[in-house]
């Protein structure tokens, strides 16, 4: 398992920016030529929902140029092979750095919905002013100090962790002190701001302050959910709050706040009584991270919860709280039935675009298989009967995960399979989206494009009668 710093994590987000301002990157890596490399600046906290997206593609010698829109200090990642880089940049300045060596990533975790990338600082060799041209070694810019303390960091905590675990005690005070004393002239307020709030991860795993205590002194007092520190030690705070909040005497309303009454006001009110929340803005965070965590738990129902974050996102306690909730919602209701999936385009056998736009009119539904996997195979002759006699009101079709699309066409003429395919090579994303934890999965789509079994049962475990059911309901049959 790879360890993740709070530097890792994919979360800058700056609510004052100022237009126009940017920073390059260069790199020159001969292993990486013709490779392509996935930038994006992270901004939602409790979604993955980029600031910024873009492609490079690496050239004959291996190198690279881009201008990246900065409007303020952001933690940017570079994801290519089996690494997903990261380097904290500031406008107004060029970053010269050197890739790690390139590792292709194999077709299994490409397709795992499963797969962490390896989490990796990119080295900087050197940082230029874009408007002077004045020029540092990297071993003076601040992601080189992030690295040297991460790396005590990491040692300290283990340490830490390990006399917690076996009764002894650690002198974390002592340690803190110890750890700022080589960073202590560093003027850098990010920096400063990361090694506070790591501190605040040292005392809570030594386990001797209360934790309500440590909100107080190391998170509070402001809330900022732009930096990765912060987010580190919010999270580690906040861990499953609801469900240890939720059975004590202050907290045991909020489940009826929630599933019964949709009571976004009293659910506040409820959180901020919490010794360790000082804030509203903290409360809403909290509310966030919860009703996003609880939405596949079965205890809170769906509904609600889409209902308390529409809420969230009609009376925010912050602008960008709103924006927030409005982007949780739509990512949590695209696999509710009723809303309507998440969009894709992908390429048929043929080469012709599809969109799920292109299905409106007949039920569609969507089938996730591969070639090779004995659950798939099983569902397979029952696919190819829906096309021979239902296809007048019903669309098959198959995302098939397949490394060869010229071994997706052999199996597919090999077996006289006439379902619609499209090929499945590794689309960022897409299986996330849909929740695919496993092959076989399906889902049923109403012919207006909302989804109507989330997920769908299997040809094999009665689907065919399932939705004769539904259209006989609808009067349909």
């Amino acid at each position: 398992m790879i360890c993740r710093p709070a530097f890792y994590i994919l979360l800058i987000w700056s609510c004052g920016s100022l237009s126009g301002q940017s920073a390059t990157i260069h790199a020159l890596s001969p292993d990486y030529a013709g490779q392509s490399i996935q930038i994006t600046i992270a901004w939602n906290p409790f979604i993955t929902f980029p600031e910024y997206s873009s492609e490079v593609i690496c050239g004959d010698k291996g190198e690279f140029e881009k201008l990246i829109p900065l409007p303020s200090a952001r933690v940017v990642q570079f994801e290519t092979g089996i690494y997903q880089a990261y380097l904290f940049m500031e406008p107004g300045f060029k970053y010269e750095v050197e890739l790690p060596p390139y590792v292709e990533r194999e077709w299994d975790k490409r397709i795992s919905p499963f797969y962490q990338p390896v989490s990796v600082p990119l080295k900087v060799l050197s940082r230029s002013s874009l408007s002077t041209g004045e020029r540092i070694e990297g071993s003076k810019d601040v992601n080189h100090a992030i690295a040297l303390f991460d790396s005590l960091f990491a040692r300290v905590n283990q340490e830490i962790i390990n006399n917690r675990r076996e009764g002894k005690n650690s002198p974390t005070d002592s340690i803190i002190m110890q750890l700022e004393l080589p960073f202590s002239m560093d003027t850098s307020t990010f920096f400063s701001e990361y090694r506070h709030f790591r501190y605040g991860i040292l005392k809570l795993n030594e386990g001797k302050t209360n934790p309500d205590q440590i909100s107080q002194d190391y998170l509070g007092p402001t809330v900022m959910e732009w930096h990765p520190g912060f987010v580190e030690l919010f999270r580690a705070l906040f861990k499953d709050f609801t469900f240890y909040f939720s059975r004590t005497p202050g907290g045991q309303g909020f489940k009826n706040l929630v599933n019964r009454n949709q009571d976004l006001r009293q659910a506040r009110l409820l959180i901020q009584q919490h010794p360790a929340v000082w804030s509203d803005t903290l409360a809403d965070m909290i509310l966030l991270q919860e009703l996003s965590r609880l939405f596949y738990q079965g205890e809170y129902h769906k509904e609600a919860i889409l209902i308390m974050l529409d809420s969230m996102a009609l009376d925010p306690v912050a602008p960008r709280f709103g924006v927030y909730a409005a982007q949780l919602k739509e990512k949590l209701s695209s696999l509710v039935t009723g809303h309507s999936p998440p969009s894709f385009n992908l390429k048929d056998l043929n080469g012709k675009t599809w969109s799920l736009d292109d299905f409106k009119g007949k039920y569609t539904y969507l089938f996730f298989g591969t070639t090779d996997h004995y659950g798939c195979m099983m569902e397979y002759p029952f696919l190819q009967s829906y096309v021979e006699k239902h296809s007048e009101y019903l669309n098959v079709v198959t995302v098939m995960v397949s490394e060869d699309e010229s071994k997706l066409e052999d199996f597919m003429r090999r077996n006289n399979y006439t379902w619609l395919v499209l090929h499945f090579n590794g689309l960022t994303g897409l299986l996330d989206d849909y929740m695919v934890r496993a092959y076989p999965t399906a889902y049923l789509i109403d012919r207006d494009g909302k989804l109507l079994l989330s997920p769908a049962i299997l040809p094999s475990e009665g689907f065919e009668q399932q939705l004769f059911r539904i259209m006989r309901s609808r009067g349909e049959i």
